[in-house]
């Protein structure tokens, strides 16, 4: 996950305090715990960071005035003294676009400061070139910010997924050949001297990850690992709701413990091939959420075919981080995971009669736009979070 110095483009809404931050660690400290409870009190503050309850207030007071932080009037209830007005993050504090960067296709989703999604738009296209994406994705940001009526001034930054994996630590690319292009150059500079906005990068599964543990099923888990199966197959892990980068960015590239000559890779591309040879034809694999159909010739094919490839990755997974969940996510077909999900055996050795505790297996939250709503979280959990 790279980014530039982001004070260069922060937009005229925002002012950067001691340090160069936007918060201080004290206050990320605050607004972190009110994101993920999404309502507190000033008690229960109090109790979750240590922080004496005079500080606490004088924070609540500062973070109150600056219209990061809203009381509301209902009143929650305290196991352990009277009731307190709730605390929650005030949603028009700040917007953060999220951009994808498919194979064929620009995704761009726009999210509020507590975390909730407002729009999106996508468009499949032929010439992934830089000027055209940057061309798409400019007309796609237009059509978004005068649908929601943003304050561009309050617009705190782009993230961006794209398909490929970082290829050293100076935040360049080895993308997709379909995506040339944008290969071993800057994407972070370039996108955001185009919109004059703090940018990040992140992989494609990354970003999708990232999306699901704030606005999909992965928020009701603070350990998760995200299959992202898409035209490739690929992933990205949550640990104590923070993203795990790995040290060049690359954590979560799970398809590299397929040797694709012993496991066939359980992408959609293997599945489009199948049903073309059966005889079923569908427009995109994007669309396949509203297209697809259970009774498929060619379906129970796919599912034999990678039926072995989910096992050896959903119990590496669960063996190595020990997670609470593994999700299913990407673009794959809500039935279709469901479907796959009864099948996939997580190996562990029966001691006393017993395995060690399992992660469930479930399908994600966030069915159309994984990507580009996973980076729009991307400016939140790093200048905020």
């Amino acid at each position: 996950m790279f980014s530039i110095d982001n004070s260069q483009y922060l937009r005229s809404g925002f002012k950067l305090g001691k340090g160069s931050k936007l918060f201080q660690d004290i206050e990320r400290d605050i607004i972190k715990i009110v994101f993920w409870e999404q309502r507190v009190t000033q008690s229960q503050l109090v109790s979750a960071t240590k922080i004496p309850q005079q500080t606490v207030s004088r924070l609540l007071k500062g973070l109150t005035q600056s219209k990061v932080l809203r009381q509301t009037e209902e009143m929650i209830p305290n196991p352990k003294g009277k009731p307190g007005f709730g605390i929650e993050l005030n949603p028009d504090y700040a917007y953060t676009f999220g951009v994808s960067i498919l194979l064929d296709a620009v995704g761009v989703a726009v999210m509020d400061f507590a975390g909730n999604v407002m729009s999106t738009q996508f468009r499949e296209m032929d010439d992934m070139s830089i000027a055209h994406v940057l061309e798409a994705t400019e007309q796609l940001i237009g059509e978004l910010s005068a649908r929601c009526k943003l304050d561009e001034t309050r617009v705190l930054g782009i993230g961006v997924g794209i398909s490929g994996f970082f290829s050293s630590m100076d935040g360049k690319m080895n993308t997709h050949h379909m995506l040339e292009e944008w290969s071993q150059v800057d994407i972070v500079k370039i996108i955001s001297n185009h919109f004059t906005l703090p940018t990040w990068v992140v992989n494609d599964g990354t970003g999708a990850a990232a999306g699901e543990g704030v606005a999909g099923v992965g928020r009701q888990y603070k350990n998760f690992v995200y299959l992202f199966v898409s035209s490739a197959f690929g992933g990205g892990v949550v640990t104590n709701t923070e993203v795990l980068r790995g040290t060049y960015g690359n954590a979560g590239e799970l398809g590299d413990m397929l040797p694709s000559k012993i496991y066939a890779h359980p992408n959609l591309e293997l599945l489009k091939r199948i049903l073309k040879k059966n005889g079923v034809k569908f427009s995109s694999i994007y669309n396949l959420h509203e297209e697809f159909d259970p009774n498929w010739p060619g379906v129970e094919e796919w599912i034999f075919k990678v039926q072995d490839s989910f096992d050896l990755v959903a119990t590496c997974c669960s063996a190595l981080l020990d997670a609470e969940a593994i999700i299913i996510g990407g673009h794959i077909p809500k039935e279709l995971a469901e479907m796959v999900i009864p099948r996939i055996d997580v190996y562990a050795q029966f001691r006393r009669g017993a395995k060690r505790p399992m992660p469930k297996i479930v399908v994600s939250g966030i069915e159309k736009h994984p990507v580009s709503i996973g980076a729009a979280t991307i400016p939140l959990r790093e200048l905020c979070l």
